[in-house]
């Protein structure tokens, strides 16, 4: 009996907290807090650099903000990996008899949440970046330059917050304070947490923050498609942008109306209300800039389509941006720059010349109701196969190119190209017409909408 009281008096002795087990600590816990600083401050370098660029594109930005994220990375698996020193060190340290104790919890606690605080930040810089260059976001109009401060707010805290985390961390491992001796289990238990913590973090992170995509689309646009143009002006708040989808809903999408709101909506619209919104959106627009732009679902009956392209005409705008995706490649592998198919609508026929003269210029690219293609009734394979249409219409033009066969009133070679398509045919089918001749290097294409069922 009295041989067992010393032992209950030394457990409840409070020793020195082992130096050794705080260091060791501190500096897997410093890593990540070093790893978030540079990664700062390389994405701070990368868009001084992109202010002097005028030709880095999307590509470029994220590949650069993939290199910045490497440092993140590297530093939570170094970290992991001291973090399980300390592990094997705590399990050591229950087993064998010591004149110190290990650190408590708390201090292990502590050291983890302050070594993400300088990667979080950085991680909240890279997101808002992604979320700027997302079509269709919240912020995508505003552009980078719109959440400039934000972003540098963001990764100089994150660069200023490292050493005040070093520091706090360093302070922490040679405070002098006093523990009991006995094997502390939360200590050990928090500390492979932290460790598991590092490495999902690292793991997931490339999962989380992978690249910029398109939101906020009611439609399924017309994907994987050659030879749209770029065309930014789509993004801008003042465009006019029209969308329809597969159950011939229509909208307008129209500003916030505050200046300090880049945020757009797309307002439902009826097809009365079509032609006196887009007359009205390209009021105050030079002839350069008077084109309205057109989503629409791959599944929309072109029939409905013929209405609005009726309307567009209607409101005096002959000018039609096919907004589609591109095909997902090197030079956009997100798929997300804005791509367009411009078209031109003729006049009504009351405007047209009533005297019907042969021209034997003229070409028109046919769909007919089961899919086949026709070029001036000549048999073209399928919509599906559309590599005999491009190659004979490239061909036509290269022979008018030799030829010196211009456009009328004009130096350009003649390339106008009239495409039809019947009202039961699908939007998608149309607009695989639409690439098809735009391939072959056609330049003006026209969309016949009068008399499309007749001969």
């Amino acid at each position: 009996m009295s041989a067992s009281v010393p032992d209950v008096n030394n457990d409840q002795t409070r020793v020195r907290v082992s130096i050794t087990a705080r260091l060791i600590a501190a500096l897997a816990y410093s890593i990540p807090a070093l790893g978030g600083a540079v990664g700062s401050f390389l994405l701070m370098n990368l868009f001084r650099a992109l202010r002097t660029s005028e030709t880095a594109g999307i590509a470029a930005v994220m590949n650069g903000m993939k290199e910045a994220s490497l440092p993140v990375t590297v530093s939570l698996y170094l970290a992991a990996l001291l973090g399980f020193a300390v592990i094997v060190l705590l399990v050591v340290r229950m087993f064998v008899r010591t004149t110190t104790a290990s650190p408590p919890f708390w201090f292990f606690a502590v050291g983890g949440v302050l070594s993400l605080i300088p990667a979080v930040l950085f991680w909240k810089a890279e997101r808002l970046v992604i979320e700027v260059l997302s079509p269709g976001s919240s912020i995508a109009a505003a552009g980078v330059a719109g959440v400039a401060a934000d972003l540098s707010r963001l990764l100089l805290s994150s660069i200023l917050a490292a050493p005040f985390v070093f520091i706090i961390l360093v302070v922490l491992s040679v405070l002098p304070f006093k523990s009991r001796p006995r094997p502390k289990w939360g200590s050990l238990i928090v500390t492979i947490l932290i460790a598991m913590v590092f490495i999902g973090t690292a793991i997931a992170v490339p999962f989380l923050i992978d690249g910029p995509k398109r939101k906020n689309e009611m439609v399924s646009l017309p994907a994987d498609i050659h030879g749209a143009d770029d065309d930014h002006n789509i993004d801008k708040e003042t465009s006019v942008v029209i969308t329809l989808t597969a159950d011939n809903k229509l909208y307008r999408r129209q500003s916030s109306g505050d200046p300090n709101k880049a945020q757009n909506a797309d307002t439902l619209i009826s097809k009365d209300q079509l032609a006196p919104a887009i007359e009205s959106g390209l009021e105050n627009k030079s002839p350069d800039n008077r084109i309205v732009y057109f989503k629409c679902d791959v599944n929309a009956s072109y029939n409905n389509v013929l209405q609005v392209f009726e309307a567009i005409r209607k409101a005096d705008a002959d000018r039609v941006g096919l907004v589609v995706v591109g095909k997902k490649d090197e030079d956009d592998p997100y798929q997300i720059t804005p791509l367009d198919f411009e078209v031109h609508l003729p006049p009504p026929p009351s405007e047209q010349d009533p005297v019907l003269r042969p021209n034997p210029l003229f070409l028109l690219a046919s769909l007919d109701r089961d899919g086949r293609l026709t070029l001036n009734n000549e048999n073209m394979e399928t919509v599906f196969d559309t590599r005999k249409l491009v190659d004979r219409l490239s061909l036509v033009f290269k022979e008018r190119e030799n030829n010196g066969v211009f456009r009328e009133e004009s130096n350009e070679i003649e390339k106008t190209v009239y495409v039809k398509v019947p009202g039961s045919g699908k939007y998608g089918d149309f607009v695989r017409l639409v690439e098809a001749v735009k391939l072959s290097g056609s330049d003006p294409i026209f969309i016949q909408i009068d008399d499309i069922n007749g001969p």
